[in-house]
């Protein structure tokens, strides 16, 4: 799935004296222990109107989301390993963490082994590989996931491949750089086909 990330960053972030009000007031909430504005979103300013009202989707998705915390996290590690998106796979290894969960559990996840994950976190990783990959995921997936998550909880979990989906592409072509050394080392992508269900 993953292609050649650039070897340098094509768009540099927006330092935030350049922002409008409205902008600043948007990413208040989006700065590191520092006072700076992450790296992505302030890369992604560059679109300030697109950037404020896609931090309204991702708030919901990563604020607001109905799943479970942790498992909502090991489908974004998911994804970030999968596509090979260091800057995603930094920020939410940091994010897992504070929430409890284990690198043991983080690299499980990443690299698809399934070890120590509960049934309802193999049905989340399956789905999240089916939807990477098709787009969909088949009936038996379906089922798999109406029997363990409420209508809202399921829709959260398209929202959730889709939003960091789109960063991962964003942050891979553009080339958005890790802030300082990667929290864990980012493993190789599998084949999902090796991911136990």
């Amino acid at each position: 799935m993953p292609g050649e990330v650039p070897e340098k960053a094509r768009l540099q972030p927006v330092d935030e004296s350049e922002l409008h009000e409205k902008t600043l007031a948007s990413l208040a909430p989006y700065r590191d222990q520092d006072g700076r504005i992450y790296t992505i979103w302030a890369t992604l300013a560059h679109h300030e109107d697109a950037l404020r009202r896609f931090l309204v989707f991702g708030n919901h998705v990563l604020g607001k989301n109905t799943l479970p915390l942790k498992s909502r996290e090991l489908m974004i590690l998911r994804i970030a390993a999968r596509a090979q998106a260091a800057y995603e796979w930094d920020q939410h290894v940091r994010i897992a963490r504070r929430a409890g969960l284990a690198d043991g559990t983080i690299l499980a996840a990443a690299t698809g082994a399934g070890d120590g994950l509960d049934e309802l976190d193999r049905v989340l990783l399956a789905a999240t590989d089916a939807l990477v990959e098709t787009q969909n995921v088949d009936d038996d997936l379906w089922e798999r996931l109406s029997a363990h998550l409420s209508t809202e909880q399921v829709i959260d979990v398209l929202y959730t491949v889709g939003q960091y989906l789109t960063i991962a592409t964003v942050i891979n072509t553009l080339g958005v750089r890790v802030e300082g050394d990667l929290a864990l080392p980012l493993p190789l992508p599998t084949d999902s086909k090796d991911v136990p269900a």
